[in-house]
């Protein structure tokens, strides 16, 4: 999973690589004391050894192309020559400027969500991603689903649930997310390298999806809460036999009257809370 997001991030550390080395005005030879590894690195080649593109001892190495402003100050530098405990000294243990510094936060982004909307709910993301949404009132409003099959349909609305979960996705995720997106990204992988990258990027997103659970006071989740209570008892109502085999009744009974009133106002809460969650947008407040 990510696969392609992660070929997009290795495509753009190299053109990242490339034109730092083009700036210093390099040769093969400056960077690495194996030409050979360079050109690997630079056309994406990996092997057993180097499974992640870079090899452990040549990080301090290459994270000179990003320490440096111009040849001159490279060469001074005169890496093949400094011990490894200088060199790492000076080069540092965190290669962020090298290995994140390029990344392209909206693409990442968005393709991470593009993503996270295809799966099922069945798998754990999916279900995470899909619990996220509910913050948004008018897709809670119609997201419950966990009815008697037959039941389903009639309470859920399909025809209305796309629209909604697309307009869901870019509430919850697409207008705001990319900043906290960047920041759990940093949180988890600072000072890290490309090992941990690849082998934690799917418990990152699940990290991001979790920030982005609706909190207790979310509209969307108060508006969860009713639906939920409503459609349950919508489903009581109908199994019950004095409706199911009474299609006109000559005079309501107390009890479908109340039942009546009680799954109107509710659909009535709804939907100012659903006012309520424009209004707090229109002043530019997000309530989370």
């Amino acid at each position: 999973m990510f696969e392609e997001i992660k070929k997009r991030f290795y495509e753009s550390l190299i053109k990242s690589i490339k034109g730092r080395k083009k700036k210093l005005k390099l040769t093969q030879e400056d960077m690495l004391r194996d030409p050979k590894r360079v050109s690997k690195i630079l056309h994406s080649k990996r092997d057993d050894k180097h499974r992640y593109l870079i090899g452990p001892s040549e990080y301090s190495y290459l994270n000179f192309l990003f320490l440096c402003e111009d040849h001159e100050s490279f060469m001074k530098e005169n890496i093949f020559n400094l011990k490894k405990e200088e060199r790492i000294k000076k080069s540092g243990n965190n290669y962020d400027k090298m290995l994140w510094g390029h990344i392209n936060w909206d693409e990442m982004f968005q393709g991470v969500i593009a993503e996270l909307s295809k799966l099922d709910i069945s798998e754990e993301l999916g279900k995470n991603f899909e619990d996220t949404l509910v913050d948004y009132a008018p897709y809670a409003a119609i997201r419950y689903d966990e009815l008697p099959h037959g039941y389903a349909r009639k309470y859920i609305f399909p025809d209305e649930r796309k629209k909604k979960r697309e307009d869901a996705i870019e509430w919850v995720h697409l207008r705001h997310g990319s900043g906290l997106f960047k920041q759990i990204f940093y949180e988890k992988f600072s000072g890290k390298t490309l090992c941990e990258f690849n082998e934690g990027f799917h418990e990152f997103v699940s990290d991001y999806l979790g920030e982005r659970r609706p909190k207790d006071h979310s509209l969307g989740l108060q508006t969860y809460s009713f639906h939920k209570a409503i459609s349950r008892i919508a489903v009581y109502w109908q199994s019950l036999a004095e409706v199911q085999y009474n299609d006109m009744p000559e005079k309501k009974s107390d009890f479908q009257i109340l039942l009546e009133e009680y799954i109107y106002n509710g659909r009535v809460q709804m939907k100012e809370l659903e006012k309520y969650q424009q209004k707090f947008d229109a002043l530019n407040i997000d309530i989370k």
